[in-house]
This record gives structure tokens, sequence and C-alpha cells, in this order.
């Protein structure tokens, strides 16, 4: 059977009642194979009717967000691990240290992967196109969306990633062809049928814990198709727009539940000539290995267009804004820019993925920019959501972490990211003439060394990072009807 018409998945016999979806809009009738343990599907039509009766869904009513008729604003965090670490019962008190943490800093929100892909991630959902690991959907997404409600959090749930982790879309294209390039996954029939056999596989998924489809789950607030989609080389972002139509489309033909979005960065293009320039505010991350003027337009992205997309809900945003002369002022007109445009759209905007490295004295005053513009904001803010919030015994692999202790000498560390052979790919240079080993050890060191007298940067204001935190989730959850019973 073809990836159109079926989908293999890793079941137990308690799970002969799963249904799932294939693309062209048929729901396939379940057959098990008793020497495999594993569901072949034919077809049926699929209806995106809900069986629930419950109106405790947030809905988009314009440029707002509405629960039960009433305004809905969030402030939340990112923890991208849960799912993964719900699956490893060594690792599982991780998932409840981050979910009752956020809850403790008053967070309302997690945004969350519901996929990993792949033989080489660690515990994946998907091990190959259409074959899905069902201890890790019982014991980790499943965990991870009843965990949610038993703390009143309501989930985001990401369901590919334009990067490499965690398999993304990268692992859809080496599955298909091991040469190709990201533009494959948004224009071949063949992976575009796998990624939306996956995307309904999640949407109906039945929750072994509190027997709640997802697409009934009020739990879930929204589903985000891609984490910061792009196509690099396509400066006209046809293609790209092209996807996203097309992916919204679907998910909300499987479930008009819930709202639907794209995990976008905020790169303008070419339909908003004049505020490309912004885009170099946004993140460094997007600044590419060469040594000429580039031109973020290059990335695919055409953000006015990409938001306006009939079935995306929300306007999103992603800023970690680089230090350097004048970045409050870039920051202020990066974050009025997108709120103009988003208005414009007619979309409330969520600022889903946010935060600012080290020295935490530039952290903190970042993050009361960030939270002081979106609640000022006479545009429809909807809300945000800081990256990241995790368990003190989770690895700081970035630098931007949160972690739920007032004791920043407790803290873990950031952890040196990149070996010497990949920084000296990144730089074109030779790092071992550069002594980088030497570098990264010092940076290392003095991370971990209180100095005997003065300030230390990299520790002293962390009381106030979360003060900061739980400031902008007073504000925001006071004006906002989030007080709801989520669980079902």
């Amino acid at each position: 059977m073809t990836a159109f018409f079926a989908i293999l998945v890793l079941l137990g016999p308690s799970f002969a009642q799963t249904q799932l979806v294939g693309p062209s809009g048929t729901v396939n009738a379940v057959g098990i194979s008793s020497d495999l343990g594993q569901e072949y599907l034919g077809s049926q039509q699929v209806s995106n009717t809900s069986s629930n009766t419950s109106t405790s869904f947030v809905v988009r009513n314009g440029s707002q967000l509405e629960l039960n008729g009433q305004r809905y604003q969030f402030t939340g965090a990112n923890c991208y691990y849960l799912m993964q670490k719900a699956a490893d019962n060594s690792t599982r008190s991780q998932v409840t240290d981050a979910l009752k943490a956020a809850k403790d800093l008053g967070l309302t929100v997690i945004r969350t992967w519901a996929f990993n892909d792949g033989p080489n991630s660690s515990f994946p959902l998907q091990t190959q196109p259409g074959q899905l690991d069902a201890r890790v959907f019982r014991e980790g997404l499943d965990y991870v969306v009843s965990q949610a409600a038993a703390f009143g959090l309501q989930l985001i749930l990401t369901l590919t990633n334009y990067y490499a982790d965690y398999g993304g879309m990268q692992q859809y294209v080496v599955w298909a062809n091991a040469t190709g390039t990201v533009q494959q996954f948004y224009t071949d029939s063949t992976i575009q049928a796998q990624y939306k056999d996956y995307m309904t596989a999640i949407i109906l998924r039945k929750n072994t814990f509190t027997g709640v489809v997802y697409r009934d789950d009020p739990t879930i607030l929204a589903w985000d198709i891609a984490n910061e989609p792009s196509n690099p080389g396509d400066d006209s972002g046809d293609i790209l727009q092209s996807w996203l139509e097309s992916a919204s489309s679907y998910v909300k033909s499987v479930d008009s539940n819930h709202l639907v979005y794209a995990g976008l960065s905020g790169l303008f293009g070419i339909s908003t000539p004049d505020l490309i320039q912004i885009n170099s505010n946004i993140t460094y991350n997007w600044l590419p290995y060469t040594s000429i003027p580039y031109d973020t337009a290059c990335n695919g992205n055409d953000y006015a267009r990409n938001i306006a997309t009939p079935d995306i809900d929300l306007a999103s945003l992603h800023l970690y804004p680089p230090i350097r002369p004048h970045w409050t002022e870039d920051l202020r007109n990066q974050i009025q820019a997108v709120l103009g445009v988003a208005e414009a759209a007619g979309r409330p905007l969520v600022v889903d993925e946010f935060n600012i490295q080290r020295p935490i004295r530039h952290r903190n005053e970042g993050l009361q920019l960030i939270h002081g513009m979106l609640q000022n904001s006479s545009s429809s803010v909807a809300g945000s959501c800081i990256w990241m919030i995790a368990s003190p015994t989770y690895p700081d692999y970035d630098g931007f972490q949160i972690f739920p202790t007032e004791a920043s000498t407790a803290l873990p560390q950031p952890r040196l990211g990149r070996s010497l052979q990949e920084q000296a790919a990144i730089n074109a240079q030779n790092s071992y003439f550069r002594n980088f080993d030497a570098l990264l050890s010092c940076v290392q060191r003095r991370n971990q060394q209180q100095p005997p007298e003065g300030p230390w940067p990299y520790l002293d204001g962390w009381n106030v990072t979360l003060s900061i935190i739980r400031s902008a989730a007073a504000a925001f959850n006071s004006s906002s009807a989030y007080n709801i019973d989520v669980t079902n």
C-alpha cells in the first residue's frame, strides 16, 4: 500500500480502535496483524466534526482570541523535550518539574514538540514514514497531554521542525531521497502525503490516560504546523506560502476545534520591501557563514503574506536579539513593525519564542521591554512563550533556559555546544591554531565561579528574571478568561 492510502503503526492489541487518516481525506478502517502487532489501513470518509459538545475551546474572533465569549490572553513557555523525556522512565521527573515550574510562575501555556522522527533520535515517535511507536505515543505524548491537563495548563503542539533536531523536515526528505533539500519537503507529493498522515495520526489520537481524542481536547490550545519553516534561495516566497496554505487547510479539514498556525521567525519578504531591513534585528541565527552582504529575503519567508494565510489563526514571532549598540531600540522597532503587520492582517500576535542570553542584566532588560510592549500594545496581542523552562536537572544547552529556582548558584551552567571540528567548519578557520579548546575551558570555568568581589554578570539578577516572568503572567492573566478547567 502507498503512503497516500496507508499508514503503519506499531501497536499492542489494546490499541485496536485507533484511527488514522490519509491526506486524501480518507480515514482507515483498522485491521490488526496478530503476528506483527501492527495496524493496516483501508479507507472511509473522514469528518472533521467533533464529538465534544464543550464550548471550552479558544477561538479566534477577528484579531483577538476568545474563550466562551471573553477575551483570552496567555503567558507561557517552551519546553521542547516533554514527550521524549516522558517516554523514558528515568527522566520522566523532568516533565513534571517543568510543568510544576510553569504553574508556580503563573504561566498557563506550554509549547512543546509533538514529533520525534527517525532512527537516530532517542525515543522516536515516528521510526519510519507512517510507523509510530505505540509506547512513545502512550508513555510520551499521551502522558504529557494528561499531565498538562492535571496542572491546569494548555499546550501548543508543534508537528515538525525546519531544523534537523528531532528529525523534522530533513528526516522526511532523507526517507524519500538522501540527497534532497528542504524544498523537496514542501513540494514532493509523497513527502507531503506522509506528513499529512502523521498530522492526522496525532490529531485523531485517543489519549490512553484521559480517553479523550486530541481533536476534542481543550487542553490543546493550538497546532503549530512547523517550527521556523524556511525555503532558502526562494526570494519570491511562493513555495513556502503555497505549503502554508495547503498544510493549514488540511489540519482545519481534520480538526475544526483548534487554532492552527506556523511558528514563524517573523522574516519579512518582498511583499513588504521597506521592512526587510528589520530582519537582521530578529536573531543572529539567520546570519549565514559568509563574508558577503546577506539579504534575508533569500530565506524564502514573506511574513506579511504568510500570516494572512486563510487557515492560519495566529501571527507568530521568534525573538533572540543580539546584544550590540542600540539593540533595545532595534528590538523595539522590530516588535512595533510586527504588531502593525499582524494588525493589518487581522491576526492576534503570539511571540512564541523569545529570550536573551546572559549576562542576565541584558536578559532582564530585554524581557522587560518585550513584556512591556506586549502588555501595553493597543494591537491584539494573544500571548507569549519564553524559551525555555526546564527542570534543574536538564542541561542548559543554549544558555536560554529558565530554571525554577531563586538560588542562582544552583543553576546549571550553559553547556559547551560545539566540538573543535564543528567550530572550525563554522568559522572556516583553523580553530586548533586559535586554541579554541582552551577558550571554551576558560569560558566554562568563569561561568562556574563567583568572583571574590563585585557583581557576577552571568548569575546576578536571576531572581529578577523570575520576577519579570511572574509579573507578566499576572498582568495577562488578570485580563484573560484563562482560568478554565481544561480537564475532561
